[in-house]
Protein backbone atom coordinates (compact mmCIF):
# COMPACT_ATOMS: atom_id res chain seq x y z
CA UNK A 1 0.00 0.00 0.00
CA UNK A 2 1.30 3.49 -0.84
CA UNK A 3 1.68 6.32 1.68
CA UNK A 4 -1.61 7.67 2.93
CA UNK A 5 -3.48 10.65 1.52
CA UNK A 6 -5.49 13.32 3.28
CA UNK A 7 -8.28 14.80 1.19
CA UNK A 8 -10.70 17.67 1.79
CA UNK A 9 -13.65 18.25 -0.57
CA UNK A 10 -16.51 20.69 -0.90
CA UNK A 11 -19.14 21.85 -3.36
CA UNK A 12 -21.08 25.06 -3.88
CA UNK A 13 -24.07 26.06 -5.98
CA UNK A 14 -25.92 29.27 -6.86
CA UNK A 15 -29.61 28.51 -7.30
CA UNK A 16 -29.73 24.75 -6.70
CA UNK A 17 -30.15 24.05 -9.58
CA UNK A 18 -27.89 26.69 -11.01
CA UNK A 19 -24.21 27.39 -11.68
CA UNK A 20 -22.09 25.22 -9.41
CA UNK A 21 -18.48 24.53 -8.53
CA UNK A 22 -16.43 21.98 -6.64
CA UNK A 23 -13.03 22.08 -4.99
CA UNK A 24 -10.63 19.62 -3.39
CA UNK A 25 -7.31 19.70 -1.58
CA UNK A 26 -5.18 16.54 -1.85
CA UNK A 27 -2.20 16.05 0.47
CA UNK A 28 0.46 13.38 0.62
CA UNK A 29 3.35 14.21 2.88
CA UNK A 30 4.57 17.67 1.91
CA UNK A 31 2.88 17.56 -1.48
CA UNK A 32 -0.34 19.58 -1.75
CA UNK A 33 -2.61 19.70 -4.79
CA UNK A 34 -5.63 21.90 -5.33
CA UNK A 35 -8.17 21.04 -8.02
CA UNK A 36 -11.56 22.47 -8.90
CA UNK A 37 -14.20 22.57 -11.61
CA UNK A 38 -17.64 23.88 -12.45
CA UNK A 39 -20.94 23.09 -14.16
CA UNK A 40 -23.62 25.37 -15.58
CA UNK A 41 -26.86 23.80 -14.36
CA UNK A 42 -26.35 21.61 -11.34
CA UNK A 43 -27.08 21.09 -7.65
CA UNK A 44 -25.09 21.40 -4.46
CA UNK A 45 -25.25 17.65 -3.82
CA UNK A 46 -23.88 16.91 -7.27
CA UNK A 47 -20.98 19.27 -6.71
CA UNK A 48 -20.21 17.63 -3.34
CA UNK A 49 -20.14 14.25 -5.09
CA UNK A 50 -18.08 15.56 -8.01
CA UNK A 51 -15.43 16.91 -5.65
CA UNK A 52 -15.02 13.53 -3.96
CA UNK A 53 -14.97 11.62 -7.26
CA UNK A 54 -12.42 13.88 -8.93
CA UNK A 55 -10.12 13.86 -5.89
CA UNK A 56 -10.17 10.06 -5.61
CA UNK A 57 -9.50 9.71 -9.34
CA UNK A 58 -6.15 11.43 -8.87
CA UNK A 59 -5.02 8.97 -6.19
CA UNK A 60 -3.34 5.67 -7.17
CA UNK A 61 -5.35 2.50 -6.50
CA UNK A 62 -4.51 0.71 -3.27
CA UNK A 63 -3.91 3.93 -1.37
CA UNK A 64 -5.27 4.72 2.05
CA UNK A 65 -7.32 7.92 2.10
CA UNK A 66 -8.78 10.03 4.87
CA UNK A 67 -11.51 11.97 3.13
CA UNK A 68 -12.95 14.99 4.98
CA UNK A 69 -16.31 16.47 3.98
CA UNK A 70 -18.77 18.83 5.65
CA UNK A 71 -21.64 16.96 3.95
CA UNK A 72 -23.20 14.76 6.63
CA UNK A 73 -25.35 13.16 3.94
CA UNK A 74 -22.34 12.08 1.86
CA UNK A 75 -20.40 10.77 4.86
CA UNK A 76 -23.41 8.86 6.19
CA UNK A 77 -24.14 7.35 2.78
CA UNK A 78 -20.72 5.77 2.80
CA UNK A 79 -20.36 4.88 6.46
CA UNK A 80 -23.81 3.31 6.63
CA UNK A 81 -23.48 1.39 3.37
CA UNK A 82 -26.26 3.18 1.51
CA UNK A 83 -24.44 3.09 -1.84
CA UNK A 84 -24.14 -0.70 -1.79
CA UNK A 85 -27.82 -1.09 -0.93
CA UNK A 86 -28.83 1.30 -3.71
CA UNK A 87 -26.65 -0.58 -6.19
CA UNK A 88 -28.12 -3.96 -5.29
CA UNK A 89 -31.61 -2.44 -5.54
CA UNK A 90 -31.10 -1.18 -9.11
CA UNK A 91 -30.14 2.29 -7.86
CA UNK A 92 -33.46 2.92 -6.20
CA UNK A 93 -34.12 4.11 -2.67
CA UNK A 94 -35.97 2.04 -0.07
CA UNK A 95 -39.13 3.85 -1.23
CA UNK A 96 -38.53 2.74 -4.83
CA UNK A 97 -37.69 6.15 -6.27
CA UNK A 98 -34.59 6.55 -8.51
CA UNK A 99 -31.42 7.72 -6.78
CA UNK A 100 -30.41 11.18 -7.95
CA UNK A 101 -26.93 11.58 -9.43
CA UNK A 102 -26.68 7.85 -9.92
CA UNK A 103 -23.70 8.20 -12.27
CA UNK A 104 -21.56 9.88 -9.62
CA UNK A 105 -22.71 7.60 -6.81
CA UNK A 106 -21.76 4.62 -8.95
CA UNK A 107 -18.33 6.08 -9.69
CA UNK A 108 -17.84 6.78 -6.00
CA UNK A 109 -18.76 3.20 -5.17
CA UNK A 110 -16.22 1.89 -7.71
CA UNK A 111 -13.50 4.19 -6.37
CA UNK A 112 -14.18 3.10 -2.81
CA UNK A 113 -13.48 -0.46 -3.95
CA UNK A 114 -9.92 0.34 -5.08
CA UNK A 115 -8.95 2.54 -2.12
CA UNK A 116 -9.06 2.15 1.63
CA UNK A 117 -11.16 5.18 2.58
CA UNK A 118 -12.00 6.62 5.98
CA UNK A 119 -14.80 9.14 5.63
CA UNK A 120 -14.66 11.96 8.19
CA UNK A 121 -17.30 14.62 8.87
CA UNK A 122 -15.85 18.09 9.49
CA UNK A 123 -17.67 20.98 11.13
CA UNK A 124 -17.54 23.38 8.22
CA UNK A 125 -15.93 26.47 6.81
CA UNK A 126 -15.77 28.62 9.92
CA UNK A 127 -13.76 26.19 12.04
CA UNK A 128 -11.73 24.17 9.55
CA UNK A 129 -9.07 25.92 7.47
CA UNK A 130 -8.77 23.29 4.74
CA UNK A 131 -12.52 22.89 4.39
CA UNK A 132 -12.76 26.66 4.07
CA UNK A 133 -10.14 26.55 1.32
CA UNK A 134 -12.19 23.94 -0.57
CA UNK A 135 -15.22 26.19 -0.32
CA UNK A 136 -13.17 29.07 -1.75
CA UNK A 137 -12.01 26.91 -4.66
CA UNK A 138 -15.57 25.83 -5.42
CA UNK A 139 -16.92 29.39 -5.38
CA UNK A 140 -14.02 30.70 -7.46
CA UNK A 141 -14.76 27.98 -10.01
CA UNK A 142 -18.37 29.21 -10.29
CA UNK A 143 -17.21 32.75 -10.94
CA UNK A 144 -14.46 31.89 -13.41
CA UNK A 145 -16.13 28.95 -15.13
CA UNK A 146 -12.93 27.01 -14.64
CA UNK A 147 -13.63 23.33 -14.82
CA UNK A 148 -16.34 21.55 -16.58
CA UNK A 149 -19.47 19.56 -16.83
CA UNK A 150 -19.69 16.57 -14.57
CA UNK A 151 -21.77 14.46 -16.91
CA UNK A 152 -18.98 12.44 -18.48
CA UNK A 153 -17.59 8.95 -18.17
CA UNK A 154 -14.16 10.25 -19.10
CA UNK A 155 -12.11 11.02 -16.00
CA UNK A 156 -9.62 13.12 -17.97
CA UNK A 157 -11.98 15.27 -20.00
CA UNK A 158 -13.45 18.41 -18.49
CA UNK A 159 -11.62 18.20 -15.20
CA UNK A 160 -9.43 21.29 -15.22
CA UNK A 161 -7.51 22.57 -12.27
CA UNK A 162 -8.22 26.03 -10.86
CA UNK A 163 -4.47 26.23 -10.66
CA UNK A 164 -1.79 23.79 -11.66
CA UNK A 165 -1.22 21.32 -8.82
CA UNK A 166 1.39 22.51 -6.36
CA UNK A 167 4.34 20.32 -5.60
CA UNK A 168 6.50 20.18 -2.53
CA UNK A 169 9.47 22.50 -2.39
CA UNK A 170 12.58 21.24 -4.23
CA UNK A 171 10.55 18.36 -5.65
CA UNK A 172 12.37 16.42 -8.34
CA UNK A 173 9.18 14.92 -9.78
CA UNK A 174 9.16 15.43 -13.53
CA UNK A 175 6.19 15.99 -15.80
CA UNK A 176 5.24 14.94 -19.31
CA UNK A 177 2.38 16.43 -21.30
CA UNK A 178 0.36 14.38 -23.76
CA UNK A 179 -2.33 15.08 -26.37
CA UNK A 180 -3.99 13.32 -29.29
CA UNK A 181 -4.49 15.31 -32.49
CA UNK A 182 -6.10 14.79 -35.88
CA UNK A 183 -8.58 12.06 -36.69
CA UNK A 184 -9.29 9.32 -34.17
CA UNK A 185 -8.23 5.74 -34.73
CA UNK A 186 -8.03 2.47 -32.80
CA UNK A 187 -4.99 2.30 -30.54
CA UNK A 188 -4.90 5.88 -29.25
CA UNK A 189 -5.98 4.81 -25.78
CA UNK A 190 -3.38 2.05 -25.78
CA UNK A 191 -0.65 4.65 -26.38
CA UNK A 192 -1.98 6.95 -23.64
CA UNK A 193 -2.09 4.01 -21.25
CA UNK A 194 1.48 2.99 -22.10
CA UNK A 195 2.86 6.50 -21.61
CA UNK A 196 1.08 7.00 -18.28
CA UNK A 197 1.83 3.57 -16.83
CA UNK A 198 5.38 3.54 -18.17
CA UNK A 199 6.07 6.97 -16.69
CA UNK A 200 4.42 6.41 -13.29
CA UNK A 201 5.37 2.81 -12.53
CA UNK A 202 9.00 2.93 -13.56
CA UNK A 203 10.18 6.50 -13.11
CA UNK A 204 7.69 8.34 -10.87
CA UNK A 205 7.01 10.81 -13.70
CA UNK A 206 3.68 12.65 -13.71
CA UNK A 207 1.67 12.87 -16.94
CA UNK A 208 -0.67 15.76 -17.78
CA UNK A 209 -3.29 15.08 -20.43
CA UNK A 210 -4.55 17.94 -22.62
CA UNK A 211 -8.13 17.49 -23.79
CA UNK A 212 -9.35 17.77 -27.40
CA UNK A 213 -6.01 17.99 -29.13
CA UNK A 214 -4.21 21.31 -29.51
CA UNK A 215 -7.35 23.16 -28.42
CA UNK A 216 -6.81 21.90 -24.89
CA UNK A 217 -3.22 23.11 -25.05
CA UNK A 218 -4.32 26.61 -26.07
CA UNK A 219 -7.18 26.80 -23.55
CA UNK A 220 -5.35 25.01 -20.71
CA UNK A 221 -8.00 22.29 -20.59
CA UNK A 222 -5.97 19.61 -18.85
CA UNK A 223 -5.66 17.28 -15.88
CA UNK A 224 -3.18 14.88 -14.34
CA UNK A 225 -3.55 11.33 -15.59
CA UNK A 226 -3.02 8.50 -13.15
CA UNK A 227 -3.40 4.76 -13.08
CA UNK A 228 -7.15 4.96 -12.51
CA UNK A 229 -7.75 7.19 -15.53
CA UNK A 230 -6.04 4.74 -17.90
CA UNK A 231 -7.38 1.57 -16.33
CA UNK A 232 -9.46 -0.56 -18.70
CA UNK A 233 -8.82 1.51 -21.85
CA UNK A 234 -6.41 -0.79 -23.70
CA UNK A 235 -9.18 -2.31 -25.82
CA UNK A 236 -11.25 0.85 -26.26
CA UNK A 237 -11.36 2.69 -29.57
CA UNK A 238 -11.16 6.47 -29.80
CA UNK A 239 -9.29 8.52 -27.21
CA UNK A 240 -10.19 9.37 -23.63
CA UNK A 241 -8.57 12.78 -24.15
CA UNK A 242 -10.68 13.70 -27.16
CA UNK A 243 -9.18 14.98 -30.38
CA UNK A 244 -9.63 17.57 -33.11
CA UNK A 245 -8.31 18.06 -36.63
CA UNK A 246 -9.37 21.70 -36.89
CA UNK A 247 -7.48 23.44 -34.10
CA UNK A 248 -4.20 24.97 -35.24
CA UNK A 249 -2.66 27.04 -32.40
CA UNK A 250 -0.83 29.12 -35.01
CA UNK A 251 -4.12 29.94 -36.79
CA UNK A 252 -6.70 29.44 -34.06
CA UNK A 253 -10.39 29.90 -34.81
CA UNK A 254 -12.90 30.29 -31.97
CA UNK A 255 -15.41 27.46 -32.18
CA UNK A 256 -13.06 25.56 -34.53
CA UNK A 257 -15.80 25.05 -37.11
CA UNK A 258 -15.77 28.02 -39.48
CA UNK A 259 -12.91 27.72 -41.95
CA UNK A 260 -13.76 31.12 -43.42
CA UNK A 261 -13.13 32.95 -40.18
CA UNK A 262 -9.69 34.49 -39.80
CA UNK A 263 -7.77 32.88 -36.98
CA UNK A 264 -5.15 34.29 -34.64
CA UNK A 265 -1.79 33.00 -33.47
CA UNK A 266 -2.36 31.49 -30.01
CA UNK A 267 0.85 29.48 -29.92
CA UNK A 268 2.25 31.69 -27.15
CA UNK A 269 -0.75 30.77 -24.96
CA UNK A 270 -0.02 27.11 -25.57
CA UNK A 271 3.64 27.54 -24.60
CA UNK A 272 2.66 29.47 -21.49
CA UNK A 273 0.27 26.73 -20.39
CA UNK A 274 3.06 24.18 -20.68
CA UNK A 275 5.14 26.38 -18.39
CA UNK A 276 2.29 26.69 -15.90
CA UNK A 277 2.12 22.95 -15.60
CA UNK A 278 5.94 22.74 -15.40
CA UNK A 279 5.93 20.27 -18.28
CA UNK A 280 9.37 19.30 -19.54
CA UNK A 281 8.27 17.72 -22.83
CA UNK A 282 5.07 17.29 -24.83
CA UNK A 283 4.11 13.95 -26.37
CA UNK A 284 2.05 14.52 -29.52
CA UNK A 285 0.18 11.50 -30.88
CA UNK A 286 -0.95 12.23 -34.41
CA UNK A 287 -0.58 11.98 -38.16
CA UNK A 288 1.21 14.28 -40.57
CA UNK A 289 -0.83 17.37 -39.67
CA UNK A 290 -0.43 17.03 -35.91
CA UNK A 291 3.25 16.19 -36.20
CA UNK A 292 3.80 19.24 -38.43
CA UNK A 293 2.32 21.36 -35.62
CA UNK A 294 4.52 19.54 -33.12
CA UNK A 295 7.55 20.36 -35.26
CA UNK A 296 6.54 24.04 -35.30
CA UNK A 297 6.37 24.04 -31.51
CA UNK A 298 9.83 22.51 -31.38
CA UNK A 299 11.04 25.58 -33.29
CA UNK A 300 9.65 27.70 -30.44
CA UNK A 301 11.80 25.81 -27.95
CA UNK A 302 9.21 23.29 -26.78
CA UNK A 303 10.74 19.81 -26.30
CA UNK A 304 8.48 17.49 -28.31
CA UNK A 305 8.23 13.72 -28.77
CA UNK A 306 6.07 12.45 -31.63
CA UNK A 307 4.14 9.18 -31.90
CA UNK A 308 2.89 8.32 -35.41
CA UNK A 309 -0.83 7.66 -35.72
CA UNK A 310 -2.89 7.29 -38.86
CA UNK A 311 -5.02 4.61 -40.43
CA UNK A 312 -3.61 5.74 -43.80
CA UNK A 313 -0.09 4.40 -43.06
CA UNK A 314 1.33 7.24 -45.15
CA UNK A 315 4.11 8.51 -42.86
CA UNK A 316 7.46 7.78 -44.55
CA UNK A 317 9.61 7.58 -41.38
CA UNK A 318 7.94 4.45 -39.97
CA UNK A 319 7.23 1.09 -41.54
CA UNK A 320 3.77 0.98 -39.97
CA UNK A 321 1.57 3.38 -38.02
CA UNK A 322 -0.73 2.09 -35.32
CA UNK A 323 -4.38 2.19 -36.36
CA UNK A 324 -3.59 0.92 -39.85
CA UNK A 325 -3.95 -2.77 -39.04
CA UNK A 326 -7.29 -2.17 -37.30
CA UNK A 327 -8.63 -0.18 -40.27
CA UNK A 328 -7.52 -2.89 -42.70
CA UNK A 329 -9.16 -5.55 -40.54
CA UNK A 330 -12.45 -3.63 -40.52
CA UNK A 331 -12.31 -3.10 -44.28
CA UNK A 332 -11.47 -6.76 -44.90
CA UNK A 333 -14.40 -7.93 -42.79
CA UNK A 334 -16.70 -5.61 -44.76
CA UNK A 335 -15.41 -6.95 -48.07
CA UNK A 336 -15.98 -10.51 -46.86
CA UNK A 337 -19.61 -9.68 -46.09
CA UNK A 338 -20.13 -7.87 -49.39
CA UNK A 339 -18.71 -10.89 -51.20
CA UNK A 340 -21.73 -13.00 -50.31
CA UNK A 341 -24.33 -10.53 -51.56
CA UNK A 342 -22.29 -9.86 -54.72
CA UNK A 343 -22.22 -13.56 -55.49
CA UNK A 344 -25.92 -14.01 -54.69
CA UNK A 345 -27.09 -11.19 -57.00
CA UNK A 346 -24.37 -11.53 -59.68
CA UNK A 347 -23.40 -7.90 -59.19
CA UNK A 348 -20.28 -5.85 -59.33
CA UNK A 349 -19.79 -4.47 -55.81
CA UNK A 350 -17.59 -1.41 -55.35
CA UNK A 351 -16.18 -0.87 -51.86
CA UNK A 352 -14.66 2.56 -51.19
CA UNK A 353 -12.12 2.76 -48.36
CA UNK A 354 -10.18 5.60 -46.77
CA UNK A 355 -6.50 6.37 -47.22
CA UNK A 356 -6.44 9.91 -48.65
CA UNK A 357 -3.73 10.11 -51.32
CA UNK A 358 -2.15 6.75 -50.48
CA UNK A 359 -3.55 3.37 -51.45
CA UNK A 360 -2.30 1.27 -48.52
CA UNK A 361 -5.71 0.42 -47.05
CA UNK A 362 -7.22 -0.37 -50.45
CA UNK A 363 -4.27 -2.52 -51.49
CA UNK A 364 -3.92 -4.56 -48.31
CA UNK A 365 -7.64 -4.92 -47.57
CA UNK A 366 -8.30 -5.66 -51.23
CA UNK A 367 -5.71 -8.41 -51.23
CA UNK A 368 -6.92 -9.84 -47.90
CA UNK A 369 -10.56 -9.71 -49.03
CA UNK A 370 -9.96 -11.23 -52.45
CA UNK A 371 -10.71 -8.09 -54.42
CA UNK A 372 -10.76 -8.71 -58.17
CA UNK A 373 -9.94 -5.10 -59.01
CA UNK A 374 -8.00 -2.73 -56.72
CA UNK A 375 -7.85 0.95 -57.59
CA UNK A 376 -5.31 3.17 -55.83
CA UNK A 377 -4.14 6.79 -56.30
CA UNK A 378 -0.65 5.66 -57.27
CA UNK A 379 -2.03 3.89 -60.38
CA UNK A 380 -4.61 6.04 -62.24
CA UNK A 381 -7.12 3.74 -63.90
CA UNK A 382 -9.06 3.58 -67.15
CA UNK A 383 -12.68 2.44 -67.19
CA UNK A 384 -12.36 0.19 -70.22
CA UNK A 385 -9.77 -1.92 -68.41
CA UNK A 386 -12.16 -2.29 -65.46
CA UNK A 387 -14.98 -3.41 -67.77
CA UNK A 388 -12.55 -5.69 -69.58
CA UNK A 389 -11.68 -7.45 -66.31
CA UNK A 390 -15.36 -7.83 -65.34
CA UNK A 391 -16.16 -9.28 -68.79
CA UNK A 392 -13.21 -11.65 -68.67
CA UNK A 393 -14.41 -12.95 -65.29
CA UNK A 394 -17.94 -13.52 -66.61
CA UNK A 395 -16.55 -15.54 -69.52
CA UNK A 396 -14.83 -17.77 -66.96
CA UNK A 397 -18.14 -18.29 -65.15
CA UNK A 398 -17.50 -15.65 -62.48
CA UNK A 399 -20.82 -13.80 -62.42
CA UNK A 400 -19.75 -11.22 -59.83
CA UNK A 401 -16.76 -8.99 -59.17
CA UNK A 402 -15.42 -7.09 -56.16
CA UNK A 403 -13.77 -3.72 -56.70
CA UNK A 404 -11.88 -2.12 -53.80
CA UNK A 405 -11.14 1.56 -54.43
CA UNK A 406 -9.20 4.08 -52.37
CA UNK A 407 -10.97 7.40 -51.80
CA UNK A 408 -8.10 9.18 -53.56
CA UNK A 409 -8.11 7.03 -56.70
CA UNK A 410 -8.91 8.71 -60.03
CA UNK A 411 -9.10 7.96 -63.77
CA UNK A 412 -6.22 8.78 -66.10
CA UNK A 413 -6.35 12.45 -67.10
CA UNK A 414 -8.91 13.36 -64.43
CA UNK A 415 -8.86 14.46 -60.78
CA UNK A 416 -9.86 12.80 -57.54
CA UNK A 417 -13.48 13.17 -56.40
CA UNK A 418 -14.16 15.59 -53.56
CA UNK A 419 -17.20 16.42 -51.48
CA UNK A 420 -17.67 20.16 -51.08
CA UNK A 421 -19.06 21.64 -47.88
CA UNK A 422 -18.71 25.41 -47.85
CA UNK A 423 -15.03 26.18 -48.25
CA UNK A 424 -14.05 22.68 -47.14
CA UNK A 425 -13.22 19.94 -49.65
CA UNK A 426 -12.92 16.32 -48.54
CA UNK A 427 -11.96 13.28 -50.57
CA UNK A 428 -14.74 10.79 -51.10
CA UNK A 429 -17.38 9.61 -53.53
CA UNK A 430 -15.30 7.87 -56.19
CA UNK A 431 -17.02 4.53 -55.42
CA UNK A 432 -20.51 5.54 -56.59
CA UNK A 433 -18.98 7.25 -59.65
CA UNK A 434 -17.26 4.01 -60.69
CA UNK A 435 -20.43 2.00 -60.03
CA UNK A 436 -22.47 4.26 -62.34
CA UNK A 437 -19.83 4.11 -65.07
CA UNK A 438 -19.79 0.31 -64.95
CA UNK A 439 -23.55 0.18 -65.52
CA UNK A 440 -23.24 2.66 -68.39
CA UNK A 441 -20.43 0.76 -70.07
CA UNK A 442 -21.73 -2.80 -69.54
CA UNK A 443 -24.89 -4.78 -68.94
CA UNK A 444 -23.78 -5.54 -65.37
CA UNK A 445 -25.65 -4.34 -62.30
CA UNK A 446 -23.43 -2.56 -59.80
CA UNK A 447 -23.69 -1.19 -56.26
CA UNK A 448 -21.29 0.93 -54.22
CA UNK A 449 -20.57 0.95 -50.50
CA UNK A 450 -18.54 3.67 -48.78
CA UNK A 451 -17.08 2.37 -45.53
CA UNK A 452 -16.10 5.83 -44.30
CA UNK A 453 -15.60 6.29 -40.57
CA UNK A 454 -16.33 2.66 -39.79
CA UNK A 455 -12.61 2.18 -40.42
CA UNK A 456 -11.72 4.61 -37.65
CA UNK A 457 -13.91 3.12 -34.97
CA UNK A 458 -14.05 0.03 -32.84
CA UNK A 459 -11.60 -1.90 -30.76
CA UNK A 460 -7.97 -2.03 -31.93
CA UNK A 461 -6.54 -5.31 -33.16
CA UNK A 462 -4.02 -7.14 -31.01
CA UNK A 463 -1.26 -5.99 -33.39
CA UNK A 464 -2.19 -2.33 -32.92
CA UNK A 465 -2.50 -2.71 -29.13
CA UNK A 466 1.00 -4.11 -28.94
CA UNK A 467 2.50 -1.62 -31.40
CA UNK A 468 0.84 1.30 -29.59
CA UNK A 469 2.15 0.04 -26.26
CA UNK A 470 5.68 -0.25 -27.64
CA UNK A 471 5.46 3.26 -29.09
CA UNK A 472 4.28 4.70 -25.76
CA UNK A 473 7.03 2.99 -23.76
CA UNK A 474 9.65 4.21 -26.24
CA UNK A 475 8.36 7.79 -25.94
CA UNK A 476 8.99 7.71 -22.18
CA UNK A 477 12.49 6.34 -22.78
CA UNK A 478 13.23 9.20 -25.20
CA UNK A 479 12.09 11.64 -22.52
CA UNK A 480 14.42 10.11 -19.94
CA UNK A 481 17.33 10.22 -22.41
CA UNK A 482 16.45 13.86 -23.22
CA UNK A 483 16.14 12.97 -26.90
CA UNK A 484 13.60 15.59 -27.77
CA UNK A 485 12.15 16.60 -31.14
CA UNK A 486 12.16 13.00 -32.29
CA UNK A 487 9.38 10.64 -33.37
CA UNK A 488 9.21 6.99 -32.40
CA UNK A 489 8.99 4.62 -35.34
CA UNK A 490 8.96 0.97 -36.35
CA UNK A 491 11.89 -0.23 -38.45
CA UNK A 492 11.60 -3.92 -39.23
CA UNK A 493 10.88 -5.47 -35.84
CA UNK A 494 12.59 -2.77 -33.81
CA UNK A 495 11.13 0.36 -32.22
CA UNK A 496 13.49 3.21 -32.99
CA UNK A 497 13.27 6.97 -33.40
CA UNK A 498 13.87 9.56 -36.09
CA UNK A 499 14.30 13.32 -36.07
CA UNK A 500 10.89 14.99 -36.14
CA UNK A 501 12.12 17.28 -38.90
CA UNK A 502 12.67 14.23 -41.11
CA UNK A 503 9.51 12.44 -40.00
CA UNK A 504 7.19 15.11 -41.40
CA UNK A 505 8.76 15.26 -44.85
CA UNK A 506 6.74 13.84 -47.70
CA UNK A 507 4.12 11.09 -47.95
CA UNK A 508 4.71 7.36 -48.13
CA UNK A 509 2.94 6.01 -51.23
CA UNK A 510 2.42 2.54 -52.61
CA UNK A 511 5.20 1.56 -55.01
CA UNK A 512 3.56 0.29 -58.25
CA UNK A 513 6.64 -1.90 -58.72
CA UNK A 514 6.71 -3.06 -55.11
CA UNK A 515 6.38 -6.60 -53.81
CA UNK A 516 2.76 -6.14 -52.64
CA UNK A 517 1.59 -4.99 -56.07
CA UNK A 518 3.53 -7.78 -57.77
CA UNK A 519 1.92 -10.35 -55.47
CA UNK A 520 -1.55 -9.00 -56.27
CA UNK A 521 -0.84 -9.09 -60.00
CA UNK A 522 0.44 -12.64 -59.72
CA UNK A 523 -2.95 -13.90 -58.48
CA UNK A 524 -4.88 -12.13 -61.23
CA UNK A 525 -5.81 -8.86 -59.54
CA UNK A 526 -6.38 -5.91 -61.88
CA UNK A 527 -5.40 -2.34 -61.09
CA UNK A 528 -7.58 -0.83 -63.82
CA UNK A 529 -4.55 -0.49 -66.04
CA UNK A 530 -2.36 -3.03 -67.87
CA UNK A 531 0.25 -2.93 -65.13
CA UNK A 532 2.77 -5.76 -65.14
CA UNK A 533 5.30 -6.82 -62.59
CA UNK A 534 8.50 -4.82 -63.12
CA UNK A 535 6.79 -2.28 -65.41
CA UNK A 536 6.59 1.32 -64.22
CA UNK A 537 3.24 3.06 -64.53
CA UNK A 538 2.87 6.80 -65.08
Amino acid sequence: MTDGYIVYTDGACSGNPGPGGWGAVIMQGETVREISGSADNTTNQRMELQAAVEALRMIPPGSSVKLHSDSAYLVNCFNQGWMKRWSSNGWRTSKGSPVENRDLWNQLLELSGIHTIEWIKVKGHSSDRLNRRCDELAREAINTGGGAGSETDNPAVNCTAERTPERKKNSKTRRLGILTGGGDCPGLNAVIRAVVKGAIYNYDIEVVGFNNGFRGLVENDAALLGDYQVSGILNRGGTILGTSNRDNPFDFRPGSTDYRQTGEDRSSDAVENLKKWEIEALVVIGGDGSLLLANRFSKLGVPVIGIPKTIDNDLPATDVTFGFDSAVTTATEAIDKIHTTAESHHRVMVVEVMGRYAGWIALTAGMAGGGDIILIPEVPFEYHYIVEKITERRHRGKKFSIIVVAEGAYPVGEEAVYQQKGDVKRLGGIGPVISREIEKRSDTESRATILGHLQRGGSPTSYDRILATRFGVKAVELFLDRRFNEMVCLRGNRIESVALEEAVKGTKLVDPEGELVRAALAVGTSFGYPLKSGEQHS
